[in-house]
């Protein structure tokens, strides 16, 4: 499970709100707290209401006032400046989680919607481009309080991809020490719900790509029921389905009737239109769903 947690902070009180959280990864997982702020090229004077850092002086005054609350609440955490000025901040984030051997990256994400809602504006899904560690995304509503997490509730969702076994091992991990129920999720396209890079041939033969969709679907769901089952007999509560259609209405659906508190998903690293649909993924899920998002990067040489 997680160990070393990375918490960037750019001193406002919103990106703070990732706190109660990181508490609570704290007492479950008994991991170290690590916090850094990057010193920007030109930075505003001003974000999100509050005063922005402007110099190395100031990150390290406010990163050890941090760390002082974080000690009342009974964390010990560490702190860094990054004191060379950047304007690429979301790869130097990525970059200091691999040097620093970091695990898991806590980020806030804004309750508002588009891009705006990211508290390092896209940083939060450029910081899933540029490195290889898992990103978890703490939504804050407009008054900059972060949502419910016991986690109490996990859906997972899987597909028939690499990456996946790193979603259903985390996950699996953390509901047996939470004690929180785990729901896996695949969600097997229709020919209309395809995405960019399956579609063309998709196209082409039509009723070819049906009769594949309806045999993957029967094969998945056999997958899924062997992992619950393997999830039962380890203790942990489990249950699952597979699902047809678009995967972001599919992912809200059931994380609202399970009322789930954390959503767990994988990237695979996708190029040209690809990539974007990937993106999209990640922003669609995250925009609706009030809950805590983990993402797991794609598997990198």
């Amino acid at each position: 499970m997680f160990k070393n947690l990375l918490v960037p902070l750019d001193g406002s009180q919103l990106a703070e709100s990732v706190i109660p959280v990181v508490r609570r990864l704290v007492e479950l997982c008994g991991c170290s707290v690590k916090l850094l702020h990057v010193i920007e090229k030109r930075p505003p004077s001003s974000i999100h209401g509050d005063t922005h850092l402007q110099d190395v002086r100031g990150a390290e005054k406010y990163l050890a006032a941090v760390s002082s609350r974080l000690e009342q609440l009974g964390i010990k955490a560490s702190s860094h400046v990054h004191t060379v000025p950047q304007g690429d901040i979301p790869k130097c984030i990525a970059e200091h989680a691999e040097e620093l051997d970091q695990d898991l990256i806590v980020l806030c994400t804004h309750g508002s919607s588009g891009v705006k809602r990211f508290v390092f504006g896209t940083n939060a899904e450029q910081v899933l481009t540029h490195g290889k560690t898992p990103v978890m995304l703490v939504k804050a509503d407009l008054k900059g309080r972060p949502p419910r997490f016991g986690p109490n509730n996990i859906v997972a969702l899987l597909e028939n991809a690499p990456e996946s076994a790193l979603v259903l091992t985390g996950c699996g991990e953390l509901a047996k020490i939470s004690g929180a129920g785990l729901f896996l999720l695949y969600v097997v396209p229709t020919l209309s719900a395809m995405t960019p890079g399956e579609a063309p041939g998709g196209l082409l033969v039509p009723r070819t790509t049906r009769l594949l969709l309806d045999l993957e679907t029967e094969q998945t769901l056999e997958k899924m029921h062997e992992q619950v089952k393997e999830l039962i007999a380890e203790g942990i509560e489990a249950d699952g389905t597979v699902r047809r259609g678009d995967v972001v209405s599919a992912v809200i659906g059931v994380a609202q009737k399970k009322e789930a508190d954390l959503v767990a998903l994988a990237t695979r690293g996708l190029s040209g239109i690809g990539a974007m649909w990937e993106k999209d993924l990640v922003s669609g899920i995250s925009g609706k769903f009030d809950g805590v998002l983990l993402v797991f990067p794609a598997l990198k040489d």
